[in-house]
């Protein structure tokens, strides 16, 4: 009977046992439940965290501090500089032209013909099938050393040096060897486009120097400048016959310069042209316009088309009581053989 009283207890006691586990076993099920959330809300910490520590504290700095401080620094006043220069434009001159155009069959270009034998009008004269011919009104001859001298410039005393072709880049290196001035390592060159950078490769070593351009406009140009204003004393080397248009934004935007003449413009002589029986005439300056006077005094304009480049090579027409039939720049027409090339497209177009 005891045996049986014992197997009848420990049974119980197993059940007891059962039932205190289970008990036990259902908060863990409660607690199990409830682990979950909270591990729901650790994630987003350790989230949090990882995000924090895969953005520390210096690279946040580089991205909120760096750009602030270059942004406002250097494009807002390049943008102020733009809109400052953009309102140096002048008023377009007049251009003169009849309701009918008369087709144009021969150019005349008052500059030499280029030594490669490529440019854009040949290929214009090419496609119109036009006769185009070259002719240099006037000639560059330099100024020398004695008269130079008079000027009372000291070109070894500028380091910032602005060109605005390729002839001013051959004249100025011919006086320096003349006045046997060492040019300095140091220098500057500020030039008005590519082109004209790039022929500094004849008298320097480009890649050792320190050499800007612009577009070919001479907002370009001063926008550059402004950059480097003060960077040293600037020079700008030039003929007796310049483009005031230069001069004045230099001035206007405070930069400091001297001029220094260094060569001439003189007329070449064009007897051998007879009248000039062109249908068009092509100016690029002031003094191609001077120097057909100069060898044709009594020229008339009549029937001849007139297409000119520049504010300065206006004046020179209208000086000369001529009228301009094509223009160049304006904001259709950047370039004079874009404005030709329109001209032409209306006048020799088949009726």
């Amino acid at each position: 009977m005891a045996k049986k009283v014992l197997e009848k207890r420990t049974p119980a006691k197993k059940k007891s046992e059962v039932k205190s586990i289970k008990k036990a076993v259902k908060p863990a099920k409660k607690a199990a439940a409830v682990i979950p959330k909270k591990k729901e809300k650790t994630p987003k910490a350790v989230k949090s965290a990882k995000i924090t520590k895969s953005t520390p504290a210096p690279k946040a700095k580089q991205k909120v501090i760096a750009p602030e401080p270059v942004l406002p620094s250097v494009l807002k006043p390049s943008s102020k500089n733009d809109k400052k220069i953009v309102v140096e434009s002048r008023p377009l001159p007049e251009i003169v032209n009849p309701d009918k155009l008369k087709p144009v069959k021969s150019i005349l270009i008052s500059q030499p013909k280029p030594e490669s034998g490529k440019s854009p009008y040949i290929d214009l004269a090419e496609q119109f099938k036009i006769k185009l011919d070259w002719r240099p009104f006037t000639h560059v001859e330099g100024i020398k050393a004695p008269d130079f001298r008079k000027q009372k410039i000291y070109i070894d005393q500028y380091s910032c040096i602005i060109f605005t072709s390729r002839v001013a880049i051959e004249q100025y290196f011919r006086i320096c060897d003349e006045l046997r001035v060492k040019i300095s390592e140091d220098n500057r060159y500020f030039c008005l486009s590519e082109t004209i950078a790039l022929y500094l490769q004849k008298f320097i070593q480009y890649r050792k120097r320190k050499v800007f351009y612009g577009d070919g406009k001479l907002p370009k140009l001063i926008e550059v400048i402004l950059k480097h204003k003060e960077d040293g004393k600037f020079l700008l080397p030039c003929s007796d016959q310049r483009d005031k248009a230069l001069a004045e934004l230099l001035v206007k935007h405070n930069i400091t310069y001297n001029e220094a003449v260094i060569y001439n413009t003189a007329a070449s002589d064009l007897s051998d042209l007879g009248d000039v029986k062109y249908d068009m005439l092509v100016f690029f300056n002031s003094s191609g316009i001077d120097s057909l006077f100069t060898n044709f005094p009594k020229f008339e304009q009549g029937e001849t088309r007139i297409g000119i480049f520049g504010n300065s090579t206006a004046e020179a027409v209208k000086a000369h009581k001529l009228h301009i039939n094509i223009f160049a720049p304006t904001p259709e027409n950047p370039s004079l053989v874009d404005a030709i090339k329109k001209y032409i497209t209306k006048s020799n177009k088949k009726r």
